[in-house]
This record gives C-alpha cells, structure tokens and sequence, in this order.
C-alpha cells in the first residue's frame, strides 16, 4: 500500500458561525479527524480549570501548506489568536505543525494559560484503549507497562489522563501502535529547546513566563487522543513531589506572553513491536542527530586504572575498594564491598591484574590477586551460593542481603576473566576456576524445569526472590564456563535459560529487574542482561534466532539513552552540564527519571551487531556511546575533580536542575573501561570506526564473549 498522507479542511457550523476542521488521510484505509484544533486552558482566580476548544475561522492552502487562524475568547473577557500552519512532508510521513498564540485581551480573571493540541486515533470495538494500543515512550513506557512498579508512569491503565514531561524521554516524543492493523502514529516534540528558570521541587501549581517545556502523551476519555501540552502539567501521575498526583503549569495571561512552538506527527505502518519501536524511535534519532563528542579514550582508560588503583587498599586488613566516595572531593564515606553489581570487586580485580601485567606493575597485579583471594575464599564458606556483599566494620558479610543472581553473576564473571587472563601469562589459579564452577554447579541444582533462575537466594540455595526475568544474568557466564571447561553440563545449562529468556523476556518485550537496589520494575539493565545473553547464545550456537533477540534487546536499550540537548542548571550534587550535554546518558528504570553512564558498558556490543548484521546505525549508535558515555569524567582536566578518573554515578536532569547525588561507585568506572578494554583485546584499538570488514567471516564466526583475546 502507497504510504501517502494527504490533508482535507471540513467545514461546520458551530452554533452561528462557521468552523473548520481538518482531516489526516493516511493512506486510503486512516482517517484523523481534527474537530478541535484549537485548545486553550486557563486559570481563573479561584484555581478552577477551564477549558476552551475551537474550529479554525479561517483555512488557507498554500501549496502543500495549510494556514489556519482562530480566536478563543473566554468568559472572563481574554482573548487568544491562534496561528497555525501545517506542512506535509510525504517523504517521511510527516505533518509539522507551527503554532503562534498571541494574548489580545486579558481579563482580570484570569490568571493562567496553556494550550494544546491533539490528534484523535481511530478505534474499533474493542472496550478499552489498551486492547488495541501498545505505547512506546523512550525510557518511560514500553507496550502495556507490565511490571513496572505502583505509582509509575502507566502502571493503572484505567485513568484518563497520561502526558508527561518531555524532558523525562531519551528523545521527545510519544507513541501509539495498534498491533492489530499495524499503524504507528508518533508525536514528537522539535521546538523551542525546552528550558526553566524554576527549580520545581513540589507539586505547586506554578504559573511562570520562564516554563518553556511542553508535556507529551495521551488522554482515554470518550476517544483517545494523542497530546501535545505547553507549557508541561504533568499528570495524572507526576514525579514530582512525594504524592505524585498532578503537576500543573501555565503561563500567565499577559499581552507579552507568546506561545511559539513546532511538533510533528509521524505515521507509518509496521508488522510487529520490536519493528514498531525500532523505526519510530531511529525516525526521531535521525531527526536530533546526537553529535558525538570525541574523547581521548587512552586517557579515560588510564584515569579509569589510576583510580581503581588509588582506592584499592587493604581496609581492616582485606583488600578492596569503597562502595561509595563523594564526587568532585574524592572522600571516602562508605567502606563495604559489593561483589558485583555497583560494588563490582571482582571486575576491579580483574581491570588491575590486566593492566599491571601489560605494564609490569606487579603490586597493581598483587592487589587484583588478593581481592580475588578474599571472594574465593570466603564468600561460599559454609553457603552453597556466595555472599556478595561485605561489611568492613564490623568484618562480616551483610547480614540477611541475599545473593541477588545480577551481584553474583557479576562477580563470579569477575573471577573467571581474572583466571582467563592468567593463564594467559601462564599462571593457572586453580581454586579460583573451581569457585567458579561451584557457583556454577550450585546454579544446576536450582535451574527450573523451565530453564529459569530465581532473581534472589540465601545461602542454601533457598529462593529469597522468585522473580524470573533475571535468568539472563548468568547465561553469558556460563557459555564461557562452558568454552574454557568444555562441560556438556554448562552448555545445556545456558541453553535452557536461553530458550526461556527467549520466549519470557525477548518475545514478550519483558525486560524487568536488570538493577538489584530498584524493585523488579521494566528497566534498562534487564535490556542489557538479555543483549549479553543473546550474543552469547549466538556464540554457543551460530543460530540466527539469537542474533535477532539481541537486536530486540539492543534496541530496547538504546530507547532509554538520551539523544536531544536540553539546558541542565545546577543544584545539587555535581553538576557539569555547561561543560557537556546529556546525550549518552540513559534513564535507569520505571518509577523514576534518574540516569547514568550505563551505556558506557554497551559500544562493543552494538559494534558486534553491526559486524553481525551489517546495519549501520549500530555502528553509529555504538561510537556515539562509546564517547559521549565519559562526558562527565574529568579527562580534560576542567571540572577540577580531585581523581580525574571520577564520575558521579547518577542524577535526574529531567527537570533541567541536575539533583545529582554527588556519588563515585566502582561499577562507574567499569562502565568507562570494560568496552575499552574489550575493543583493544579483540579488535586492536580502543575505538570504533569502519575499518572492520562485516563480510569477513572470521569476524562473523568468531566467539566475542569472553572478556580476552580467543
């Protein structure tokens, strides 16, 4: 079918005057009829809400362009001229539309404005919207919502209101498939760049000319509608405040006050989820073009070592780095040992014995190899599972902090790249394969008939947590277990767990609890498990089934990594943003809008990808990642931190007044290093460029699991 868009205006009388409206044909089977174009709310004096909906009095074509022009006149005597133009752009599938509202007269009732525009999407019999539309909003919304937490964004389905703040999306816009029919109608938001002079720190209704940030979704009354809100209430749920109920924001009604601002509405049709989220979202990305900002990569990575190493000291008597040191000052506040996750001693261990063997540092190596020790050693005394997480002062594990399967897996992997790498130099550390084995053996004895694993355990092997969707976490952990032990019993074992990621987490688009300090809500992580597991899986197997599951995973994840600029003001924690922009940093999870440099870990996967698939926007997603991912170090020597090599760990910027929390933790570090290290091992150099030749079937055949040369 010819994907042709075309605009048709419909007269109407609207008691004794004569409106218009428009029509969107998409294609000969979509209709999207714009009754009410114009949408204005205000703000009386006694805070009641009032809206206001018109026709166009007057409709111009112009070519392809449509001029539209009305007056909304209130009951209190204000008076606003809406100016729209509408631009079809057949190559894309795209209707932009411009707006200008003036102010003409102001009544002394009322206080506030806002306007707002949407799009009505057709409906069938079904009863409620969600029977028939999947919404995807970047690092917000993903299908349905299933599993994200109470008083998240989409977690009732059953209330009218749902815009959102764009600020809070990775791109700016938001998206309703119907899975039935196959159409895509994207809403995204160009113009202005969105900025505040108001640090919103509470649920007050504000009115305030600096707001120029609109808010983004859609309503479920009598028809559904995707919304267009400026400036951006935020409602019905809000982040903002602690009872997350409506955020309300308007501007006040002044002659000087102008609204101004452009969006645009995409259509396409697609034959499934993952193809419908994939090509909405590369539309936009298309469209922002996120500038890559180049770093010196050498001297991320030996900030990245430095500073490993200048942590890395014996702290009543065992070997290990703090859990949390404060950003730019580098003071130590936390002395307890995470084996993996955010703690990650183990892939220190391993960063340092790495790096001190290639430059003959041997007390560099010495630290690595004591850390090690301390995990292997006690970590599973008198336990099946080992306990990761160790507290300094008084020296005892945590007491009652499960053995969450992402912490293990992470540390156990920690352990086996450490041995690798010995080995490497001719130096085999037995005990510290067995341990890794044992781990691995103890995963046997719990595996479901199913394949799955429990998100959490106690020491015996006692489920803490019965989740499943963390059964990715291991499976790359045991593909290399199996490449290095050549054990039937590791291969089957990750078989089994892929098989049941594949149909649970991959076909049904459920990535959920990938972070063990967030609650099992759809999250970033749980995407980034799954694109580890999956590549493996392709390694074990060099079936293509997998190499499409990672793509869904590949492409779920980058959905949560931002890729628009937008102003961030200072206010608390550390601030760097009128140094750097945000674009490579990536929400975390459903509940909240807090991001990080997660992605950090991910370039040399997606670089595979590309090498797999030969789809070029792999490769330019990975290098943007690669080095807009240490923005936030201090490489270039400007942000005065007192270890170069230190990154705050994570802050919310989506109210453009960073409330950062000022924290290192190592995992920040192995974010930056990791795909760095892995680039050099396997490719010869820390950055990503095209050299590589994807037709070279060496480099398609090649297992790229394991974290070394092989």
């Amino acid at each position: 079918m010819k994907k042709v868009l075309g605009m048709h205006v419909h007269p109407f009388r609207e008691g004794d005057k004569e409106r218009y409206g428009l029509e969107l044909k998409f294609t000969d089977k979509f209709s999207f009829y714009l009754r009410y174009p114009a949408v204005l709310q205000i703000v009386t004096e006694t805070g009641k809400l009032v809206v206001y909906k018109s026709g166009y009095e007057m409709v111009e074509k112009r070519g392809e362009s449509f001029l539209c022009r009305t007056m909304i006149e209130t009951d209190n005597g204000s008076s606003f001229l809406f100016s729209d133009q509408y631009e079809i752009n057949n190559a894309v599938q795209e209707v932009k539309m411009s707006r200008n509202v003036t102010v003409v007269e102001t009544g002394v009732r009322d206080i506030g404005f806002s306007t707002e525009f949407a799009v009505p999407l057709p409906r069938g019999e079904k009863g409620h919207w969600s029977e028939e539309y999947d919404v995807f909003i970047p690092g917000i919304w993903y299908k349905k919502n299933q599993g994200v937490v109470k008083g998240a964004f989409g977690s009732d389905l059953y209330r009218k209101n749902f815009l959102f703040r764009a600020t809070r999306m990775a791109l700016p816009y938001v998206q309703l498939y119907h899975a039935g029919c196959g159409l895509s109608v994207g809403l995204c938001h160009m113009l202005p760049v969105p900025d505040t002079k108001v640090a919103e720190t509470g649920r007050d209704w504000i009115v305030d000319s600096s707001l120029q940030y609109p808010s983004i979704g859609f309503t479920a009354g009598k028809r559904l509608l995707l919304s267009y809100v400026y400036p951006g209430s935020e409602g019905e749920i809000s982040y903002i405040g602690q009872t997350g109920g409506w955020a309300r924001r308007n501007h006040p009604v002044r002659r000087e006050i102008i609204h101004k601002y452009e969006l645009c509405v995409h259509f396409d049709q697609m034959r499934e989820d993952y193809e419908a989220m994939r090509e909405e979202w590369r539309h936009w990305y298309d469209v922002f073009q996120p500038e890559v900002h180049e770093c010196d990569l050498q001297q991320v990575y030996e900030d990245g070592i430095a500073l490993l190493d200048a942590y890395c000291q014996p702290y009543n008597k065992v070997m290990g780095l703090p859990f949390w040191t404060t950003v730019p000052e580098g003071h130590v506040c936390d002395i307890s040992f995470q084996m993996g996750f955010v703690g990650q001693q183990t892939q220190c261990a391993y960063h340092l014995i790495r790096y001190g063997e290639k430059k003959k540092k041997q007390e560099m190596v010495e630290k690595g190899k004591e850390m090690i020790n301390f995990w292997v050693q006690h970590s599973d005394d008198q336990s099946e599972f080992p306990q990761v997480w160790y507290d300094v002062f008084p020296p005892q594990f945590k007491q009652g902090y499960p053995t969450y399967l992402r912490t293990a897996a992470d540390g156990v992997e920690g352990i086996l790249a450490a041995w690798m790498y010995l080995k490497e130099y001719g130096e085999d550390r037995h005990e510290w394969f067995d341990f890794c084995c044992r781990f691995a053996d103890h995963l046997g004895n719990v595996q479901g008939e199913d394949g799955s694993f429990a998100r959490a355990y106690g020491k015996q092997g006692e489920i803490q947590h019965s989740g499943k969707y963390n059964t990715s976490n291991v499976i790359r952990f045991l593909v290399n277990l199996y490449f290095v032990s050549e054990k039937e019993k590791y291969r089957e074992m990750a078989l089994r767990a892929g098989e049941f990621c594949y149909t649970a987490i991959y076909q049904s688009m459920a990535f959920i609890g990938g972070t063990a300090d967030n609650d099992n809500t759809i999250d970033k992580e749980a995407g980034m498990q799954s694109l580890y597991a999956f590549l493996a899986l392709y390694d074990l197997t060099k079936e293509s089934k997998w190499i499409n599951a990672a793509r869904g995973a590949a492409d779920f994840c980058e959905t949560w990594t931002y890729a628009w600029r937008f102003p961030v003001h200072p206010y608390k924690g550390n601030c760097v943003f009128e140094k750097a922009d945000q674009t490579g940093l990536s929400l975390i999870a459903t509940g909240h809008s807090h991001c990080d440099v997660m992605m950090g870990y991910c370039p040399y996967d997606y670089f595979r990808l590309w090498i797999l698939t030969g789809d070029r926007h792999y490769l330019e997603f990975a290098r943007m990642i690669l080095h807009n991912t240490k923005q936030t170090t201090d490489w270039k020597r400007t942000y005065g931190y007192s270890y170069p090599g230190l990154i705050e760990e994570s802050g919310e910027i989506a109210l453009q007044y960073h409330n950062g929390l000022g924290k290192w933790l190592p995992w920040c570090t192995i974010a930056e290093i990791e795909a760095l290290t892995r680039l050099e091992e396997q490719f010869g150099q820390m950055d990503i460029s095209e050299d590589k030749n994807i037709s070279d079937k060496k480099l398609i055949d090649k297992n790229y699991s394991q974290f070394f040369k092989n």
